[in-house]
Formats: structure tokens, sequence, C-alpha cells
């Protein structure tokens, strides 16, 4: 059976109503893509066996809210064939229209508080008006917190009349002595071919036609969500324009063409930023949103590397890049905040990813020609990079190296990872403060001033920047880990111990009779 718009729901000629609730699943078989929560919940309701509390546990858009209402009505449908609600009794009517006084529903985001929950507790112990059961859906449920305990007491024994269904995104938020009450069922986030295969049916109901790769395009889009599908496919649709293209659908949603996206990787991989500048120019000039932009950029550089493992066939412009130049890019575009809003945002971002890949470590600038890898990964640099002109970045690490050695190279090399690291104006605050404490396993731990932790939480998430500074400076691939810690009651840096012993040595020569230095004209 497949999922079809009721007709009480039909637009034609009237106001306009959401794809998304035109097409809600109103029984267990209009369910796509949770087959295995569909068959465990019918076979419940079959033999009689539905429990008092579930907890729905997936994406947003997956089919959460639709299943916790398929369930109100099988458990008080009048004319059930073998578990699946029949959808036109006067029970399942009034659950559908949303009439039904047993069935409750309610946003935890908004009700959430002891209070919400005391108001509740009436209705729960009051006996259905005109089902047989009531049913309680609470969405979001991982914003309650106090309010749990008004309700623990009835979750664990409940009365027999009530059913409650908790939905959630995120149930590592919810106290343990909660989801020992429930049983949860986890939802998947739904395939491409699951929603490509449901927003065909919706275009042929509507009599609009698309391009295959239109529709493959949305479904790609909504990663894993069907509500998320139909809402940009409501969107493009307010178009006249049929069929619906996939430049279409780039064009209205802000989404860059492939070759754009192809474009912008070679100037980030032949560090060419003032090719990358101008098309980021054109993409802004055209209406592109640069975060999309950004995504595309990074699924792109995923789907490549999978590539290259032997999955699928490579990308041509992508066949010769060595993987660990592609992972790094890779890394560098996700290490950037979507959520910067002022001081130049994404596209300041972007621009200094740009200019960032252009500057050797340890050698002057000399224009365009300056080719150097600096967010690349050592085994993607050519001969002539730093790593290989002697210093301390000159040796590479064989798969025995002694710990205490790599520790003695990230400290000996510690200012040139800061210079790297500073050309990066908001990374630079951060790297002026830490210092390397010691290497566990692969992962150096990085020590930030005790009463700056917010400076610490930062550098975690820009972690992908430090390791790739200590990666061009050390010539070995290294973790990090942020910690808060002493700097004081650290061991100085060896460079900031030859200062230390020049200093020491001049008290010894002046007596101890120091001057500060005056300006000299």
């Amino acid at each position: 059976m497949t999922p079809t718009p009721s007709s009480s729901n039909t637009h034609v000629g009237g106001p306009h109503t959401a794809i998304s609730r035109r097409w809600r699943a109103q029984t267990f078989a209009q369910i796509v893509g949770q087959s295995a929560v569909v068959e465990t919940l019918r076979n419940a309701v079959r033999l009689g066996r539905v429990g008092h509390g579930y907890l729905f546990v997936g994406p947003r858009g997956t089919g959460k809210t639709s299943m916790a209402r398929i369930l109100a009505k099988a458990v008080n449908c009048t004319n059930l064939n073998d578990g699946e609600p029949c959808d036109a009794c006067a029970s399942c009517v009034a659950i559908r229209e949303g009439n039904a006084l047993d069935v409750a529903e309610f946003d935890a985001a908004s009700n959430n508080t002891v209070s919400d929950m005391r108001d509740l507790l009436p209705r729960v112990h009051t006996a259905p008006a005109d089902l047989q059961r009531k049913v309680f859906i609470v969405d979001e449920v991982q914003r309650i917190k106090e309010g749990w305990d008004v309700l623990l007491k009835t979750l664990e024994e409940p009365p027999p009349h009530v059913l409650f269904v908790f939905c959630t995104t995120d149930p590592t938020q919810i106290r343990p002595a909660v989801l020992s009450r429930l049983q949860r069922f986890t939802f998947r986030p739904l395939t491409v071919d699951e929603i490509t295969g449901k927003l065909g049916r919706i275009l042929a109901d509507d009599g609009r036609t698309a391009e295959p790769d239109a529709v493959r395009l949305v479904a790609e889009l909504a990663a894993g969500g069907m509500r998320d599908a139909e809402s940009m496919l409501d969107q493009l649709l307010s178009s006249a324009a049929d069929p619906l293209t996939a430049d279409a659908v780039r064009r209205q949603l802000g989404l860059a063409a492939g070759a754009e996206i192809d474009a912008f990787l070679a100037a980030l991989l032949d560090r060419d930023p003032l090719a990358g500048i101008r098309l980021l120019d054109r993409l802004e000039a055209d209406g592109r949103d640069l975060r999309l932009v950004t995504d595309q950029a990074v699924e792109r550089l995923r789907r490549v590397l999978i590539a290259r493992l032997g999955m699928e066939p490579v990308p041509e412009p992508f066949a010769v890049r060595p993987i660990p130049e592609l992972t790094a890019a890779a890394r560098a575009l996700a290490a950037i905040d979507p959520a910067r809003a002022g001081g130049g945002g994404q596209r300041l971002q972007l621009e200094l990813l740009l200019l960032s890949s252009t500057v050797p470590v340890g050698a002057p600038a000399s224009g365009a020609a300056v080719t150097a890898t600096a967010w690349a990964s050592p085994a993607a640099r050519g001969p002539s990079s730093a790593a290989d002109q002697g210093g301390p970045t000159a040796r590479r690490d064989g798969p025995a190296a002694p710990p205490q050695d790599v520790l003695a190279r990230v400290r000996a090399g510690w200012p040139a990872i800061v210079a790297h690291l500073s050309r990066t104006p908001l990374i630079k605050p951060l790297a002026e403060v830490c210092r390397p404490v010691r290497l566990e396993g692969r992962v150096v731990v990085l020590g930030f001033p005790e009463d700056k932790a917010f400076l610490r939480e930062k550098a975690e998430q820009r972690h992908g920047a430090f390791e790739e500074a200590i990666a061009a400076v050390v010539g070995t691939e290294l973790g990090i880990r942020c910690v808060a810690t002493n700097l004081e009651a650290l061991p100085p840096l060896p460079h900031e111990a030859i200062g230390r012993e020049n200093l020491d040595v001049a008290r010894r020569v002046f007596a101890g009779d120091l001057a500060d230095a005056t300006d000299v004209d």
C-alpha cells in the first residue's frame, strides 16, 4: 500500500495545504522506510501486547510523530484489520482530524517545567471520555529536566487506560530512570531511494513532472528526513515551471552547480586563491548561499574519498589527487563555523582557507608564486616542502618512533606551529595561550590557562587547524586534546629556556643591575 493524500486535504481550488500535511502517513502501511518499527508495533497491537510507554528516537522528519498518531489510532480503532487501523471509523477519523479529546500532543520545548507536568497528571488519571485509551504524545522530550520527578511514579505504575509516546532526537539528554520505564524504538534516516520514491508519487498526484536528477537532488539535500524533502518540494512547486529541472532546484534553493563546486575545490587544492575568490564573487552575485556551498564542497570531497577507496568510480577532476591532500581539504572545510554571523561570516572563512593554503611555514611570501601546502598533510606535500628542507620539520616518523622524540619535536617546533596558526585571525589568540603538555599515543595534549576555559572550547572546535599545523611543522600526523591546566607549572619550551638562560647570564654579568631598554633615535 502506498501513501496517498486524504480526500479531505485536497487543495485544488481552495487554500493551499502543505505537502507534508496532505501526505502524512495515516496507517502503518503508509510509513516509509521504518519497516522494523512498523512490524513490531503492528504485531503488538494485533496480539494485544501494547505497552504503557514508548520512546521513539531518531532524526527529525523520519516519521516519529506520525507513528505515534497511528499507534494512537490502532489502540482505539473499532475496526482493526490484522493490527492495522482502518482510518475510517469514528475513533480513527477523530484522531486524524485532531478532534479526539483523549489524544493529547505536547511540545516539550515549551511545556517542560514541574508545573507543566503537574498540570498533566489530573488528565492522566481521568478516565477516557470517548476512546478506549488515552494517548499522550510528547515531542522534543529531551527538553524536560526537573519535570520528570513528577512523572516517574506514573510511568512506573500508569493507569491501564493510558499510553505515553515520547519522541526525541537526542536520547542522551533523558534520565536513565526514565529510559528504564519505556520501550525504545529507533527510527533510521531514510535512504535517497526511499525519499525519491515518495516524491515521485507526490508529483504524479499533483500532475507535475520533474527531471530525475531534480528529484534525486532534493532527496539528497533532505539528509534522510522525509519532512524536509516534502517542504523543499512544496517550495519548488510554487514555481509555475514544468518540468522541474535540477538547475531550477539549485537556483531556488541557493545551491551551486556541480561544476562550480569542482572549480572551487580545484582552486583550493591548486593553491590558487585568486581563482577561488573570483568564484565566490560570482556565486554571491547569483544569490548562492555560501553555507550550502560549503556543505556541497564537503559532500563532494566525501564522495570522492569513498570513490578513491574503490567503492565507486572516481570523478575525473580528482582521479590523481593524493588521498591525504583530499582528506586535509575536507577537514579544513568541515571546520568552518556556519553559525558565524559577523565579521565577514561564511565568506571570510572561505577566503581565509583559500589564502592559508598559499603561505609556507618558515618561508617568506613571494606573491602568487608561493604554493606551499600549509593545510595539507605531510604525505600530500612534494619533495620541496618545508618538511624536507632541514630543521625541526626534516624528519619523518616511522611506525615505531619513540613518543618522547615526537613530543620533543612538537615542543621544539612550537614557535613555528603558533606562527602557522596565527595567520588565521580567528585562531591566533587560541594558539598564543596554549602549550604542548604531553603525548598520549598519537594525541598531543594542549594545555590552556585554567581561567580561560572558553578558549579551550574554541580550540576543540578548531582541532583540524591545530592538527594540520602540527603535521606541517613536525612532519607527523597527530591528533590534539585540549585541557585546562596550570601553565606556570609546566617546564619551559626550548626557545623559552634559551631566553631564560640568557637572562640568567646577564644577571650574573651585571650583578643584577638591569635596566629597561629605551628607544634609540
